[in-house]
């Protein structure tokens, strides 16, 4: 049985994507030990504004054992806190602290001047596509 087309360019595209624009990108993290994992993770909370603890693990494609304790590391650094959700005792909802906050914006900027370099080897009308392309991503993948 053949792959179906989209979900071959999906899974080659994606992961392409992200090493074409980021494996070049070494943020500082303020001393902190934080790896690429708990930067997403503080991403996505940021993001998501305040999630449950399932909807990070969905956006971050993993289980909810194997992001614990990359939560709980955030805790011990006062990134992140955590708290059960007042309508669901069984639901954690994470949430930045302001170091978290102020942390992952500054991040953002970093990451947003990387990505403006990346952009500026392309023609005006590719940068326009790779844009309309993202925003068109973002829009679907909320709606999946």
């Amino acid at each position: 049985m053949s792959t179906p087309p989209v979900a071959a360019t999906a899974v080659t595209t994606i992961p392409l994507l992200m090493h074409k624009v980021f494996h070049d990108f070494h943020g500082e993290l303020h001393d902190l030990p934080l790896n690429r994992t708990h930067m997403k993770a503080l991403m996505v909370i940021y993001m998501e504004e305040s999630p449950h603890m399932t909807k990070v693990c969905h956006h971050m494609n993993m289980e909810k054992g194997s992001l614990t304790p990359v939560v709980d590391s955030l805790i011990e650094l006062e990134l992140v806190r955590r708290r059960r959700d007042p309508h669901d005792r069984r639901k954690v909802i994470l949430g930045l602290t302001q170091k978290g906050g102020g942390l992952v914006e500054s991040h953002l900027e970093r990451v947003h001047r990387h990505v403006q370099k990346k952009l500026e080897r392309l023609p005006k009308r590719d940068v326009e596509r790779f844009k309309r392309a993202l925003q068109d991503l973002h829009e679907i993948t909320q709606k999946l």
